[in-house]
């Protein structure tokens, strides 16, 4: 009698874990299905995915580049400039949620923006090109179809010429890319390019 109680225990035991692997496995089987939907489960520990919104912004012109020390001026630049566009129809962006990169041979550097009018070293302003008078007014709100110029410095000079890649992203948006050679005015340009992730 013992063994046929062992065996009634051990087919138990195999019902119990069969129970178990099913409900696991329907438990994942559900959890997936809700994700394809774009449900998030609560307590799943699982992080949302968000997509960044078409860029509202665009490159308008050339890029412009200068050094701060007149020494070097034509064979090393420090200093910035181009032309961007609100190009959204859902009105005005706050440039103050805007984020700056630069990238040209092993430089690498993420810009704050500048509370003064003139960019210091690793900062970016933005002035407006006119507001309803007509005049830049230095606020950070840019109006859709308006433009404005960005200035930026640099925390050590990149040689004249050398490949430049400059990335303006507003918040939740791609970047609008800028890539070319850094050039001094009247000689080379950057272009803008299609955006990335």
């Amino acid at each position: 009698m013992g063994g046929s109680e062992v065996s009634t225990q051990l087919e138990l035991a195999a019902i119990f874990a069969a129970f178990v692997a099913i409900t696991t496995l329907f438990s994942f089987v559900s959890l997936g299905a809700g994700s394809l939907n774009g449900e998030s489960s609560p307590g799943t520990g699982a992080y949302p995915v968000l997509t960044a919104g078409e860029p509202h912004l665009a490159m308008v012109g050339r890029v412009t580049g200068s050094s701060s020390v007149p020494e070097l001026s034509g064979i090393s630049i420090d200093t910035l400039a181009f032309a961007v566009a609100n190009t959204g129809e859902d009105g005005a962006v706050d440039l103050s949620r805007t984020s700056v990169t630069v990238m040209a041979g092993d430089y690498l550097e993420v810009l704050r923006l500048s509370g003064d009018t003139t960019p210091g070293p690793d900062t970016w302003t933005a002035a407006l090109l006119r507001d309803g008078d007509g005049n830049g007014d230095g606020g950070t709100l840019l109006p859709a179809g308006e433009e404005c110029t960005v200035h930026l410095r640099l925390d050590r000079p990149v040689p004249a010429g050398e490949a430049l890649t400059v990335k303006v992203r507003l918040e939740g948006d791609l970047p609008c890319s800028i890539t070319g050679p850094v050039g001094v005015p009247g000689a080379g340009t950057a272009a803008s390019s299609a955006p990335e992730d």
